[in-house]
């Protein structure tokens, strides 16, 4: 019976259930994810205007789904980063090309009689900054109505975080495309500071334009 005992649970010992291990391939696949749900994002971003913009007062408008959509794509990163984390080093060769790939902005040129027909792939990198720039050029709307930029650049701040983090664990894991890594992510983080400052602004515009009406309140006041 000892005997008997030692061997069953010897057997369930070796019955631990192994965590295999990322691959390459699925690296790719998260990639894909997040950069499909900045994608998602770009529809709602480009309907906002001086009507619907203010509706994230009371929860409505594309504002509330932007900030939504950014959170889940900080999830999903996060949770991708965790099983970045655990992954051995990538050799040069297609897979880290194509880990690569998923993540920078890709141009492909091609002739079209004289002239040329510049297309792009779908890309972590040009896909969020694509989102981005739609973001930057509708705060211009919203000068006088900075309550909206605070939730926005909130959320944004965290975007940024887990960005940098996934390409620093990108480049420790994908060393053979180090510096390639890199400059994507400096070209992306260029783009993301963009937007929060121009969020950030709105607030800042909100408490300079306090300042100045408390002033002028104190003057006439003396």
């Amino acid at each position: 019976m000892v005997a008997f005992g030692r061997i069953l649970a010897s057997a369930m010992a070796l019955a631990v259930p192994v965590i295999a291990q990322t691959t390459p391939a699925q690296v790719v696949t998260n990639i894909d994810l997040i950069t499909q749900k900045s994608q998602a994002l770009q529809a709602p971003a480009q309907s906002i205007n001086l009507i619907n913009g203010p509706l994230i007062l009371i929860g409505q408008g594309p504002f509330p789904q932007i900030i939504t959509g950014f959170a889940d794509i900080v999830s999903t990163a996060t949770t991708a980063l965790s099983q970045i984390r655990g992954m051995p080093p990538v050799p040069a060769g297609d897979e880290s090309n194509a880990i690569f790939d998923a993540f920078r902005e890709v141009r492909h040129v091609l002739p079209l009689g004289v002239a040329m027909l510049l297309t792009y792939s779908l890309q972590f990198v040009r896909v969020h900054q694509a989102l981005l720039n739609i973001l930057i050029g509708k705060a211009g709307l919203f000068s006088t109505v900075p309550f909206i930029g605070q939730p926005v650049a909130a959320v944004l701040r965290q975007v940024e975080s887990v960005v940098d983090t996934i390409a620093f664990a990108l480049i420790d894991t994908v060393q053979s495309r180090a510096a390639d890594l890199q400059a994507q992510t400096q070209s992306l983080d260029g783009t993301l500071t963009t937007t929060i400052n121009a969020y950030e602004g709105l607030s800042l515009r909100r408490k300079t334009r306090s300042l100045r009406i408390a002033r002028q309140a104190a003057v006439a006041a003396a």
